[in-house]
């Protein structure tokens, strides 16, 4: 029997498909944080991301610095004073920070991985 009886629709061949598996690790927190602007995450989620977020940026920085390329540098610099900014007063200005250090933290990753 068609889901919708006697009006011959039987669904418009809409299937439920499983959500891929959670990954896990910086890349998924990298990739949460800049998604920000799409969906919007319990503030505690937020504060976890920003929190991990700094951290990474913390230890790939140190890591970096003694890279002779100016881009490196470049991205160093401005990873650490996304750091230095804040998250601000409010759940807009956490969002807004946690994304920026999502996308410094996805530059600095490209660096340490060798790919940019």
């Amino acid at each position: 029997m068609p889901p919708f009886p006697r009006t011959a629709h039987t669904g418009g061949g809409l299937a439920y498909t499983l959500p891929p598996p959670a990954a896990t690790g910086i890349d998924a927190t990298i990739r949460d944080a800049v998604a920000m602007d799409r969906w919007l995450p319990a503030p505690t989620r937020v504060s976890a991301i920003a929190d991990r977020l700094r951290a990474y940026i913390g230890d790939v920085t140190k890591a970096l610095e003694g890279d002779n390329r100016e881009d490196v540098l470049v991205a160093v610099r401005e990873a650490r004073h996304r750091v230095g900014l804040g998250t601000g007063d409010g759940y807009t200005s956490a969002i807004t920070y946690t994304r920026g250090l999502g996308l410094a933290a996805q530059e600095l990753r490209r660096f340490e991985r060798g790919t940019a």
